[in-house]
């Protein structure tokens, strides 16, 4: 985390914006050495957190979200210790009870810091959580592994798994990439892109 990035995050919050960090971020400085502050680096004050213990679980990682428990697939997690933060989530199967979301208030805006890396199960919820609060209009539905953007009436589908995928459709639509045309569902090869109209 170099002084230029930490302070377009901490202006970003301080205006209005909604961050979310994850594990394993601002660890190091810009020259790639671990930050001699607590951490995370240069953002504790935004984020309301410090950490400085990290662990690998023997098990998946459980967090109790939204009344939900959702399981992840990375063992890696921190302790985190709020000051200002608050809890939204907590881990259900560590040694020791500790936050798995925190959020803070920062100026006009909100940090998110989930203590563990990037991993669908966590972060998915947590972000479909805020679609009405930010105003976020939710995309189209997708199978696991297939991502889709609506852009002037038209539908990018990429496959990102290694097997086909399908996905369902309402009607008739025409891939602009191959001429195909697509009824009630979309057959996506691993990989596979189209762009629907």
């Amino acid at each position: 985390m170099d002084k230029e990035t930490a302070e377009a995050v901490r202006r970003y919050v301080a205006n209005g914006g909604t961050v979310i960090m994850t594990g394993y971020s601002a660890k190091v400085d810009e020259t790639g050495k671990w930050f001699e502050t607590p951490l995370p680096g240069r953002l504790t004050d935004v984020f309301g957190v410090r950490t400085n213990e990290f662990y690998r679980a023997e098990q998946p990682l459980k967090i109790m979200f939204d009344c939900k428990e959702q399981t992840g697939s990375d063992p890696f997690y921190e302790v985190l210790e709020p000051s200002t933060a608050k809890p939204l989530a907590m881990f259900t199967n560590t040694p020791k009870p500790s936050p798995a979301v925190t959020v803070n208030r920062f100026g006009k805006g909100r940090a998110i810091y989930l203590a563990t890396a990037a991993q669908g199960a966590f972060p998915d919820p947590l972000v479909r959580s805020l679609y009405t609060e930010l105003g976020i209009e939710r995309g189209p539905v997708t199978p696991p592994g297939v991502v889709a953007r609506v852009v002037d009436g038209r539908t990018l589908y990429v496959n990102t798994n290694t097997a086909p995928a399908r996905v369902a459709l309402a009607g008739k639509q025409h891939d602009i990439l191959s001429g195909r045309a697509s009824t009630d569902r979309l057959d996506l090869p691993p990989y596979g892109v189209a762009l629907l109209q």
